[in-house]
C-alpha cells in the first residue's frame, strides 16, 4: 500500500478550497444580485451553491491527488494530465465571478460550457490513469451539467428570453 503523500494531499485538497473562498470574500455583493433573481426550477439557496462546491473542490482534488500517485508506473506523464486538470480549475474558479460579480449570465452560460469540455478533457486523462480517479470526477462533471442548465435558465428567465 502506497503512503499517504500529505504535502501533494493537502495541496490538492486545500488550495482550490482556499482559492474560491478567497473570491467569495471578493464579491461581497453577489448575494443581493442572486436574492434579486428569477430561478429555474429547482431554485438553488446560496449555502447550497457553496455547499456544493465545496463539495465538488474536494472531490476532484482526492481525484487528483489519486491521479498524482498513480502517474508514476503510467505512460502519461503529469504535464498531460495535470495541464487540463489545472486550466479547467482556473475556469472552474472565474465561473462564479463571471456570471455573478460581472452579472454578466450569457457569458456565465458559455464560461460553463467551455468547463465542460475542459473538465470531460481532464475526465478522461484522470481516467486513464486511475479508475477511482475518474469515477470521483464524475459528479463535478454531473455539477457542471446542471450549471449549464441553470446558468442558462437563469440568463433566459431574467433577459426575457423565456
Amino acid at each position: 500500500m502506497n503512503r499517504i503523500n500529505f504535502k501533494s494531499l493537502a495541496f490538492h485538497l486545500l488550495v482550490p478550497l482556499m482559492l474560491f473562498f478567497i473570491i467569495m470574500m471578493l464579491m461581497p455583493d453577489y448575494r443581493d444580485y442572486y436574492r434579486g433573481l428569477v430561478k429555474p426550477a429547482p431554485p438553488m439557496p446560496q449555502v447550497a451553491f457553496i455547499a456544493v462546491w465545496s463539495l465538488m473542490y474536494l472531490l476532484i482534488g482526492l481525484s487528483a491527488y489519486l491521479a498524482e500517485l498513480s502517474i508514476i508506473g503510467s505512460e502519461m506523464t503529469k504535464s498531460d494530465v495535470f495541464k487540463y486538470y489545472f486550466w479547467q480549475l482556473l475556469v472552474n474558479l472565474f465561473w462564479f465571478p463571471v456570471t455573478f460579480g460581472l452579472r454578466w449570465l450569457l457569458v456565465g452560460f458559455l464560461w460553463t460550457l467551455v468547463l465542460l469540455v475542459l473538465a470531460y478533457a481532464t475526465y478522461r486523462r484522470l481516467a486513464k490513469v486511475n479508475k477511482i480517479s475518474g469515477y470521483l470526477f464524475i459528479p463535478y462533471l454531473i455539477w457542471i451539467l446542471f450549471l449549464a442548465y441553470y446558468t442558462f435558465g437563469l440568463w433566459g428567465l431574467n433577459s426575457g428570453v423565456l
